[in-house]
């Protein structure tokens, strides 16, 4: 029938990973077949359909009277006209055929609604289906399907306005047909069934929306109330001005239709316990028919929660605010009807903080009664108090019945046995700020700035409103948490025998005692009166004396109920500034002329708005001056004295510390400073000045010393002083003196500046040693010059040379000779600025072993002992010690030395040998090749090259004779001497030495001057 060919019928399945590109291509090749396929079945049940008699013409066939019998009856012809309708609906949905589809449904569904009528338009006079029999169930489901899909299929072709109507018909349709058949709106069957075609609905629209389909939007669309189909219009179209739009009407979000299933199976369980009532109330409770018994078994609460979610999540998913909170105490109250407290609690917590925040407070007052009774179910007394004490706000209109009730209940909660025995010892805090108080809070500060040990008075104000509380309440304690622990006061009830109903009542809290209290510490302490009245306002005056300077706040005002079982605590966080237009006042007593108080307080403005919780505090302004006297620039390494003259301009007799501290620019510092008595690295503390007269000075001499770095310090000098009047007997508290700081920028210099030099010598050929060892012995000559630059004339009384230990026995240095003996007497000499001093020494360098001595040596320290020659007035300062560390020597280390021996004084004419000493330093004996090159000064004696041989560990004399010429200053003939490199390797040039003349460079050779035949005389 499809058409396929036998051939083609036949598929074998691939694996899995080709499954799916298998059945794309299978619906494709069987996509047309199966169009056909559908289109012929369809036409065959529409010519069949056709060929029926109309129902009006053809004969009635009666259905038997008896409405029990199981014998099957003949088929009416309008039974055959909606199995055909329906066929072909069925097959046009097949083929996608939407439109066709719709309309066979439609068909179908109008003949299948009039087997429901009693008389039907079709069969006058012939009756319908039996009520609840299983033929009408079956026909009232299957009515629901097709209804179903008639919606469906709109949706399809974006007609949700005809879904809409489809849903509404069939809806009226069915209510006017059960409430005739006596199966109406008082039945919880009924309801069942409402319901049910409202969830089906929903998740119908839910999936569409989810594949794409937009909701219209309510302001685009319009219905006329002459016709029953509802239709689109554009904004242009809109109705008039003022006009409402039903909501029933036009098509919804899912969550609207989740919210009537919702309704109705809360009515359906309503219907059900009406039933259960009427049936025990007969006394036949035991035997329930088995439709209601199976209804019982249905947990209605948990359904209901269940449409109620799926309503909350579409509404927050569309943005409907007000209906998620809503949604939200439906879903707590659905949860209190299956007595889970718990859950309903928490729901009725969420929704309450948005109404709290935005002040619906006549809902929010029905949010709390339920969340009271939910928390008592629960056993959460925490929460029955903080709903009970938020009750008590005068934002709820109530009776003032009700307010003392209310007020009843929780002091029955917190000190009645009864109730208390059934907790163990709880502490709530409650955070007044969140909820709605039953009192206004205030702090000032009188001003905003006060002083270090000045006296500072605060003022705390609870204003009651004219209905709240009821009945005089009474606190436990009231508690005041600062920033600093320091001043936290703590206030326990003290009964007051005079009633006093006065609306404006001031509380003396000056004079409080320090005292430990059980839980809070060391605390200030006193006994006040806690009654709070409605329509007052209850002033607290405090008192309190900074101790150091900073911001001082007041965060925490606590007012709090103790009892045997229960410490509550009433938080109002006032950290915060309220952005509030009030004046600030301050409460004070009227004073007459004598002196005495009025008994009647009154306010008065203060400067500003809003409160004045913390006051900035600051120390007094120092009335003391500090003169310093000194010779800038500093020198490096002296002891620089600085004369301070501390006066004290205060009307009283002062005590006084030093604190002195050397700021530089370098992290690791070694500066040091320090007075007579006391030595320290970088800083003096708190050096006892002791007791200053009024209007007398005292003087005070410190030292500084800079060490390394010539940057500029800066010396930071601070006074702390405190009258004596303030002066505690304990242990001095500085750090809340008064203080006087000033800084120093002083300049250091170095005192002078060292430069070396260090060349190497030979030794004389009249006291050449020969080896007697494998010893090696050099030496060198060092010169240092030092530069007086500093400003100031120093004192120098000794210049030392330090040599150092060794850092391994492989050599040794000492000092042959020194332009300064070393057992003469100090110098005492003065250097003015520009003056250089040369210092000579020989060093003589023993090498014990060549072959592990690295090329550089540390020779010493350079000490020269020195101090200023200006005096400090009648201050003397101590010689110190500059101490410069010498270069280390620069050996080249050589397998040959070769020394040329120039003697002094040649004169023209007189032949004179230049003598060539070569020490062969290794164990191997060394081919010598030597070059001599001949200048018009000289005339030479000698082979111009010859060579000879070192032996081993050995010294060889090399000799030349020079006859000069000339007299002047002349170039000697030029001697080359060559190594000869091992293994036919490439010669090397070997230096060559010449004590007391200086080393040539490169092409350069050693100069002498060569004096004339004759000398003249004078």
């Amino acid at each position: 029938m499809s058409g396929l060919d036998a051939r083609n019928c036949f598929f074998v399945l691939l694996p899995d990973r080709d499954i799916s590109e298998f059945v794309t291509t299978l619906q494709k090749g069987l996509y047309e077949h199966s169009l056909k396929y559908y289109r012929e079945h369809g036409n065959r049940v529409k010519r069949k359909r056709n060929k029926l008699p109309s129902p009006a013409t053809a004969g009635y066939v009666r259905p038997s009277s008896d409405y029990h019998s199981s014998a099957p009856a003949p088929l009416s012809i309008q039974g055959w006209m909606f199995r055909y309708d329906y066929k072909m609906a069925t097959f046009a949905e097949f083929r996608q055929d939407i439109d066709a589809s719709i309309h066979y449904y439609e068909s179908a569904y109008t003949l299948l609604v009039d087997f429901f009528a009693p008389q039907s338009a079709i069969t006058p006079g012939a009756p319908g289906l039996q009520i609840r029999s299983k033929r009408w169930n079956d026909a009232r489901i299957l009515a629901d399907c097709i209804n179903i899909k008639i919606c469906k299929m709109n949706l399809y072709i974006d007609a949700p306005s005809a879904a809409l109507a489809q849903l509404n018909k069939h809806i009226t349709t069915f209510k006017r047909l059960c409430n005739t058949l006596e199966i109406g709106d008082d039945t919880f069957e009924y309801w069942t069934w409402l319901s049910n075609q409202y969830r089906v609905f929903a998740d119908i629209l839910d999936i569409a929306t989810r594949s794409g389909f937009i909701i219209p939007d309510p302001t685009t669309v319009f219905h006329t109330t002459s016709s029953a189909d509802y239709r689109f219009g554009s904004s242009s179209n809109s109705p008039m001005a003022g006009s409402g739009i039903n909501p029933t009407m036009v098509l919804q979000h899912p969550g609207f239709y989740f919210h009537l299933a919702a309704q109705c199976n809360s009515v359906r369980r309503k219907k059900l316990l009406a039933v259960e009532k009427i049936i025990q109330a007969s006394g036949d409770a035991l035997k329930f028919p088995s439709g209601l018994e199976a209804e019982r078994k249905v947990d209605h609460s948990a359904l209901t929660i269940e449409l109620l979610t799926k309503s909350y999540e579409q509404f927050k998913k569309y943005k409907g605010g007000r209906m998620t909170l809503y949604l939200a105490s439906e879903i707590a109250g659905a949860h209190y009807e299956a007595e889970n407290y718990v859950m309903a609690l928490k729901f009725y917590e969420r929704i309450a903080k948005k109404y709290r925040k935005e002040g619906w407070h006549t809902i929010l007052e029905s949010i709390l009664n339920c969340s009271l009774k939910c928390a008592k179910e629960s056993g959460t007394w925490d929460n029955v108090v903080e709903y009970l004490i938020e009750l008590l706000s005068d934002r709820f209109h109530m009776s003032e019945q009700k307010r003392i009730e209310i007020q009843n209940k929780l002091m029955n909660v917190i000190f009645k046995t009864e109730i208390s025995s059934l907790v163990n010892f709880r502490q709530v805090v409650i955070d007044m700020n969140e909820i709605n108080s039953f009192s206004t809070c205030y702090v000032q500060f009188k001003e905003p700035a006060t002083f270090i040990a000045t006296p500072t008075p605060f003022q705390i104000t609870f204003i009651t409103p004219s209905d709240t509380p009821p009945l005089p309440l009474q606190f436990t304690y009231l508690q005041l948490s600062f920033n600093d622990s320091n001043f936290n006061h703590y206030f326990t009830h003290k009964p007051n025998d005079e009633s006093d109903d006065t609306k404006l009542q001031c509380v003396n809290c000056k004079e409080c005692l320090r005292k430990d209290v059980d839980g809070e510490g060391y605390i200030w302490f006193k006994s006040v009166d806690l009654t709070f009245r409605k329509g007052s306002t209850k002033v607290f005056e405090g008192l309190i004396i900074p101790k150091e300077s900073g911001d001082l706040q007041l965060q925490i005002i606590t007012l709090g109920f103790l009892s045997e079982n229960w410490k509550i605590d009433l938080r109002f966080d006032v950290s915060t500034p309220r952005e509030e237009p009030l004046k600030r006042k301050w409460l004070q007593f009227e004073t007459m002329s004598n002196g005495e108080q009025v008994e009647q307080p009154f306010f008065i403005n203060l400067e500003g708005t809003g409160d004045r919780a913390s006051i900035k505090v600051t120390q007094k302004q120092a009335k003391l001056d500090i003169k310093v006297n000194h010779s800038a620039p500093a020198l490096l390494d002296e002891h620089y004295p600085i004369q301070l003259t501390i006066l004290n301009l205060e009307p009283e007799d002062i005590k006084a510390v030093l604190k002195a501290e050397l700021i530089s620019d370098l992290q690791e510092s070694e500066d040091v400073i320090f007075d007579s008595n006391l030595n320290t690295t970088n800083h003096l503390k708190e050096v006892d000045l002791g007791v200053i007269s009024s209007n007398e000075s005292y003087v005070k001499t410190i030292y500084i010393i800079g060490k390394k770095t010539t940057n500029l310090r800066t010396l930071r000098l601070t006074v702390l002083y405190s009258t004596s009047s303030l002066i505690p007997s304990t242990p001095t508290p500085i750090q809340n003196w008064i203080e006087k700081r000033e800084d120093i920028r002083i300049p250091f210099i170095a005192p002078f500046s060292v430069s070396f030099n260090i060349s190497p010598q030979g030794e004389e050929f009249g006291n050449a040693r020969e080896i007697s060892s494998l010893d090696r012995i050099e030496r060198h000559f060092l010169v240092a010059k030092i530069t007086s630059i500093g400003p100031w004339d120093i004192c120098v009384s000794g210049i030392e040379l330090s040599l150092l230990d060794q850092a391994n026995a492989q050599t040794k240095i000492e000092i042959i000779s020194s332009s300064i003996e070393l057992d003469s007497e100090s110098l005492e000499q003065v250097w003015r600025q520009g003056y250089i001093f040369n210092v000579n020494y020989l060093l003589e360098l023993t090498i014990l072993n060549d072959a592990s001595l690295s090329e550089s040596v540390d020779i010493g320290l350079l000490d020269i002992k020195w101090r200023r020659n200006q005096p400090f007035g009648n201050i003397s300062v101590p010689f110190i010690e500059t101490t410069m560390m010498v270069p280390q020597l620069q050996r080249h280390d050589s397998e040959l030395s070769v020394i040329l021996d120039i003697p002094p004084n040649p004169i023209v004419g007189q032949i004179f040998t230049l003598t060539f000493k070569i020490i062969n330093w290794t164990s191997a004996p060394v081919r010598i090749r030597v070059t001599v090159e001949v200048n018009d000064a000289f005339v030479f004696s000698g082979y111009k090259q010859t060579y000879f041989i070192v032996s081993p560990l050995s010294t060889y004399y090399f000799k030349a004779n020079c006859f000069p010429l000339a007299p002047g200053k002349v170039k000697l003939p030029r001697v080359k001497m060559m190594k000869a490199g091992d293994n036919g390797a490439a010669e090397q040039e070997v230096p060559i030495t010449a004590p007391g003349f200086k080393e040539p460079v490169e092409d350069e050779w050693y100069m002498v001057f060569i004096k004339p035949k004759k000398e003249i005389n004078e």
